[in-house]
């Protein structure tokens, strides 16, 4: 009995780290496209219309290389983080506090693109963890890919309309 509870446990933190991974690829490339519009500095954006414009453009070139990281890499290491503080103590706060701690530690890999992933990817995972009190289920994992190929697709549509 509780080692089928330690297991449903597990099945159902890697499926909470699976929707955190779509939640927190979509908020990833949204806020760095806002933050990093144009990533060889070539043009100086002074109108919100034309930055708007260049955040769309990035978003699916963001897309394409942060959702293998964050869905390979931040799955991992997210829960490498959350096994390592549930083993060092039983307190949820100081948990919480240590798996913050880790996740900001792998989030370094790339400095703040890769820290600013990791951030959004525990604030995802927290949020998730402390608000569903009902089970997820592999539908919700599977499902929840749709987030960012909608994004992605919206943002195609946006420069097809826009252009």
């Amino acid at each position: 009995m509780i080692r089928t509870m330690k297991t449903v446990n597990f099945a159902q933190m890697v499926i909470r780290k699976f929707i955190s991974a779509a939640i927190a690829t979509c908020l990833f490339t949204v806020i760095y496209a806002w933050l990093e519009p144009d990533p060889f500095s070539i043009s100086n954006t002074y109108s919100n219309i034309v930055r708007v414009k260049e955040a769309f453009q990035t978003i699916s070139a963001y897309m394409f290389y942060t959702t293998p990281a964050i869905y390979i890499y931040g799955i991992v290491t997210s829960l490498i983080s959350e096994v390592i503080s549930r083993v060092v103590t039983k307190r949820r706060w100081l948990q919480l506090t240590i798996s913050a701690l880790f996740h900001c530690l792998f989030g370094l890999i790339l400095l703040r693109i890769s820290l600013l992933a990791a951030i959004l990817f525990f604030i995802a995972d927290t949020v998730l963890a402390l608000t569903r009190k009902k089970p997820y289920t592999v539908e919700m994992a599977l499902s929840s890919t749709l987030l960012p190929i909608c994004l992605w697709l919206v943002s195609l549509t946006f420069l097809n309309v826009t252009d």
